[in-house]
């Protein structure tokens, strides 16, 4: 729950320092559900998610390199509050708890991982800077 309340208002802080303009937010669905195992996708496709709209014109004039920055915070502020999460859980749980918190933890990064890269945030970062490409 606590990545769902940090992914999109971090898209919309970074992307906003960075002069990237939104024109909504609304609840949408995942686009990982496409590239995940027929079962899962099933699951995802039934949770409402919080959805960024940006002002197409914005993320076009400004560089890459800020257009990627945008895409990718979500999920790294995602991965981050997990890890953040399992070390507070180290500091006041029992050490059984605490490993549960840390195996969440590595599962959410593994997951991005695998799956973000394919059809998510860090794929459209990643299209957004292509190999070779002027990062300007």
């Amino acid at each position: 729950m606590a990545t769902v309340l940090i992914h999109c208002p971090t898209h919309y802080l970074v992307g906003a320092a960075l002069g990237i303009r939104f024109r909504s937010i609304r609840l949408g669905r995942t686009t990982l559900a496409r590239v995940l195992p027929e079962r899962l996708a099933s699951l995802a496709r039934l949770l409402p998610l919080p959805s960024l709209s940006t002002v197409k014109a914005s993320v076009e004039g400004t560089t890459k390199v800020r257009a990627a920055a945008t895409y990718a915070s979500g999920t790294v502020a995602s991965v981050a509050i997990a890890f953040v999460l399992a070390g507070a859980a180290s500091a006041v749980e029992p050490p059984t708890y605490s490993a549960l918190a840390w195996a969440v933890a590595m599962g959410y990064l593994l997951f991005d991982l695998v799956f973000s890269p394919k059809s998510g945030d860090l794929m459209r970062a990643r299209r957004i800077l292509g190999p070779g490409r002027n990062q300007s």
